[in-house]
């Protein structure tokens, strides 16, 4: 026996039999629980869990120990995943934020992030109580699928498919880390980062040509529909002192993508039902299409009873603002009229 010291000793089996009781005395006990109570640990930051207390510590039952264990390992690996995610799509980014600059078609962009973020922030007191519910599995698929696009579009130097996969790439480390209710809960700001990546230019110039002989067609409705003599080949306007050429910048479609990004934005704080909130939505594309046809008549009006230069200067100059600024009325228009027919008046999504 000399050989072990007390400590060794109390760890022997042997030491817990009724005999062993009787060498220690009559009120010794081993050590542990008692019977029926709970075991009780103290969790010292940094440290261990003892059955001791120390200086620092704080006391806890076994199952806010465990339960802290399990929230600590999964704020490291989230921490890792959104390093290793950033790292990954640092070149996605910078491409995309590159071509919000450059291209006037998709200048829009640079303020989707910064709407999601403030829809975000807006929820930020239901995102605390939201719990787990689960989701980890669809997470992992989406995760796989996005990881796929991302190196499907990287390796063929396909810009649109390697940037669909980030909002992808997102959604599916929200659902492993946080779960299905607190996806569901930034449905609306997860989503609508999509609208921040381009078109692919395929689609683009299909959609462009077509929106050009439309916008040609119906300028030329309304210019005749108000006197003003005009002859229509394809997409030129010719007038007695002026030729109005509509260009794929005069197309409607920037106008169009636009207004479709605002209309969602207006749908989101709007108050209204899913029903009256998706006419909302779609109605931004006839509502896209007649402010472009107001921009090009009031430019070949212009041209008419002011001049060439005229229409090329100061009214060239401020007819993307007319576009948005009849766009964004029109839109408010019809919000108003959906609001008034459910009975009340527009007001903000709490």
């Amino acid at each position: 026996m000399s050989r072990f010291s007390s400590g060794h000793l109390l760890r022997c089996p042997l030491f817990f039999s009724p005999r062993a009781r009787r060498i220690r005395g009559r009120d010794a006990r081993p050590p542990g629980p008692r019977p029926g109570t709970t075991p009780f640990f103290l969790y010292k930051p940094g440290g261990r869990y003892r059955n001791t207390r120390s200086e620092g510590g704080t006391l806890m039952n076994d199952t806010a120990a465990r339960s802290e264990r399990r929230t600590a390992r999964p704020g490291a690996a989230a921490i890792a995943a959104a390093a290793l995610c950033a790292a990954l799509y640092l070149p996605v980014l910078a491409a995309l934020a590159r071509q919000w600059i450059v291209d006037p078609n998709y200048q829009h962009g640079i303020a989707v992030p910064i709407v999601s973020a403030f829809f975000v922030w807006r929820r930020r007191g239901v995102l605390r109580s939201s719990d787990g519910g689960g989701g980890a599995a669809a997470g992992w698929a989406i995760v796989a699928f996005a990881s796929a696009l991302l190196v499907a579009g990287t390796a063929a130097a396909e810009l649109f498919t390697a940037r669909v996969s980030l909002p992808l790439m997102l959604i599916g480390v929200l659902l492993i880390f946080r779960g299905a209710a607190f996806v569901r809960s930034l449905a609306f700001p997860l989503l609508f980062l999509f609208m921040m990546i381009p078109l692919p230019y395929i689609v683009y110039y299909r959609l462009t040509f077509p929106m050009q002989l439309m916008s040609a067609k119906l300028a030329a409705a309304v210019l005749q529909g108000a006197g003003v003599e005009v002859i229509r080949r394809g997409n030129i306007l010719v007038l007695p002192n002026y030729t109005l050429e509509v260009v794929a910048a005069c197309s409607g479609l920037r106008s169009l993508m636009t207004l479709v990004t605002l209309s969602l934005v207006l749908c989101a704080v709007s108050g209204l039902g899913n029903r009256r909130r998706a006419i909302l939505a779609a109605s931004s594309v006839p509502i896209a299409i007649a402010a472009n046809t107001i921009r090009l008549a009031l430019t070949a009006i212009g041209a008419r009873a002011a001049g060439p230069a005229f229409a090329d200067g100061i009214l060239h100059e401020i007819s993307g603002l007319i576009v948005f600024g009849s766009g964004f009325v029109m839109l408010l228009l019809v919000w108003g009229v959906l609001a008034w027919q459910r009975g009340k008046k527009p007001h903000t999504a709490r």
